[in-house]
């Protein structure tokens, strides 16, 4: 009976692995998105819903499939997907927040994925850009008020604290949205605390303030009359003076999804039996979990302290990609004369916010992998003692031990979940050109500054005073 009830409560924990990495699902995906199927890699994604995905990782499903179908111009199905994993990740979360301190012996990968904060943040941004594509301006700045609604609650909801509190790209893009749509008090305060965020947050994602953006906010505030405002903005950033524009030009904004996203592996390094229960100390279990802690802590007393026992730690991978540039020119679609030219700004690093927002967290990672794995060592000496005691047969025993201790070494796997569909950063070109219809030609830059790729949007449509949004993806 001992045994039984010691193999109940040490079995989940050996077993509590993470899928095998997908990866050839990925290599498949990547392969199709790399020559621009956009359509298939979503089908792809579709067909892989149970085999790949599974009912924890619900929320990925939704948000690569988003992702894609974006990309293929499928922009109401993209806005479905997406609002289902607005609800998905609000609920995964709120029900972490109340299971978090009381399931640690439970592994990351058997939670339901319910995103990084930053992840979540930009579900609203590719939503309201699919609302623009739609001519639903008006649902686009629906989502401009929920992202605005949600990094707010970043610094007050649930308690939650993260080095992610604000997101500039987020505020730069909304307060093009919002100026596009006349409400130029509320682009002023996006534009304004784009630039803020931008200023604090270049020490983390090494992205500096765009100067179109202090442009935009220089040109909102004069239009607002708000004097105090420029007199910092010219005290600090120097005086600015943005071109005249006609009441009757427009602007073609295209935004770059540039490379792919990094992607998590794990880090496995052994430590040392006691300095792992250490760690256990610092835990509060409750419930049943409790109760089995007292047991692990009574078996960790008869244990060795140089035992080693094996742990494992997320850690970012950047993909490759040799694109870092991109430069614009607008061609009128009738004469083909060359109207505006322009070279694009890093407007949003992806993968330098992944890397931090995991530096951030990795102690908490830290202090409950190894508490985690401390106590699942104990239990599995207690199950080879049972064994031993119940079969008369000190071998049996130790082979026992032995076999438990290499399924959880094996079996020791970090959370390595992540939305792989994104990319790595966005890019940005804007180009101020008269109403009218133009042919565009973007030629992508490597790092020595020479042409690597060109693409052409062709018929693109701009009216007067308005912004006409485009998407373009490389990952080469």
């Amino acid at each position: 009976m001992l045994l039984k009830r010691a193999a109940i409560c040490v079995i989940p924990c050996l077993l509590l692995v993470s899928c095998a990495g997908p990866g050839a699902y990925y290599q498949g995906m990547s392969r199709l998105v790399a020559t621009g199927q956009y359509s298939q890699a979503a089908d792809l994604i579709k067909e892989s819903k149970e085999s790949v995905y599974g009912s924890k990782n619900a929320l990925l499903y939704c948000l690569d499939r988003g992702m894609l179908l974006q990309l293929a111009g499928h922009y109401r199905a993209s806005n479905d997907a997406f609002e289902k994993a607005k609800s998905l990740a609000e609920d995964y979360f709120t029900k972490s927040i109340t299971t978090e301190a009381s399931t640690f012996l439970v592994s990351d990968n058997m939670r339901p994925y319910y995103g990084e904060d930053f992840e979540r943040a930009l579900v609203n941004i590719f939503c309201a850009l699919n609302y623009v594509f739609l001519d639903q301006e008006s649902e686009a700045l629906v989502e401009a008020r929920q992202v605005d609604e949600f990094l707010s609650s970043l610094q007050t909801k649930y308690g939650h604290k993260s080095v992610y509190k604000e997101d500039p790209f987020a505020r730069y893009l909304m307060g093009m949205l919002y100026e596009n749509e006349g409400e130029i008090n509320d682009a002023y305060i996006s534009y304004y605390k784009a630039l803020q965020s931008y200023d604090e947050d270049a020490r983390y994602y090494g992205v500096p303030v765009p100067k179109e953006l202090l442009e935009d906010v220089w040109r909102t505030g004069q239009k607002l009359g708000f004097r105090d405002d420029l007199r910092e903005i010219e005290r600090k950033w120097g005086r600015l003076a943005p071109a005249a524009r006609n009441p009757d030009d427009g602007e073609i904004v295209v935004i770059h999804y540039d490379g792919s996203a990094p992607v998590k592996e794990d880090t496995f390094f052994e430590i040392a039996f006691g300095k792992a229960w250490a760690y256990v100390g610092v835990i509060q279990p409750q419930g049943e979990e409790q109760a089995q802690v007292e047991q692990a802590a009574a078996i960790a007393r008869g244990i060795l302290f140089d035992e080693q026992i094996r742990v494992a730690f997320p850690r970012y991978v950047a993909s490759e990609y040799n694109i870092i540039g991109m430069s614009a020119q607008a061609s009128a679609a009738d004469s083909g004369r060359v109207v505006a030219k322009n070279s694009s700004e890093e407007v949003e690093n992806i993968g330098a916010i992944a890397v931090k927002c995991l530096e951030d967290r990795i102690a908490r990672v830290r202090v409950r992998a190894i508490a985690r794995a401390a106590i699942k060592y104990a239990l599995a000496q207690k199950i080879s003692q049972s064994v031993e005691e119940s079969s008369h047969n000190e071998a049996l025993g130790w082979l026992t031990k032995k076999v438990l201790h290499a399924a959880s070494a094996a079996t020791e796997l970090s959370d390595k979940r992540s939305w792989r569909s994104l990319p790595d950063r966005i890019d940005m070109v804007r180009l101020t050109v008269p109403a009218g219809t133009y042919n565009l030609r973007l030629d992508f830059s490597g790092g020595s500054g020479a042409t690597i790729d060109t693409k052409t949007l062709n018929n693109i449509t701009v009216h007067p005073g308005k912004k006409t949004f485009a998407v373009v993806k490389t990952v080469s």
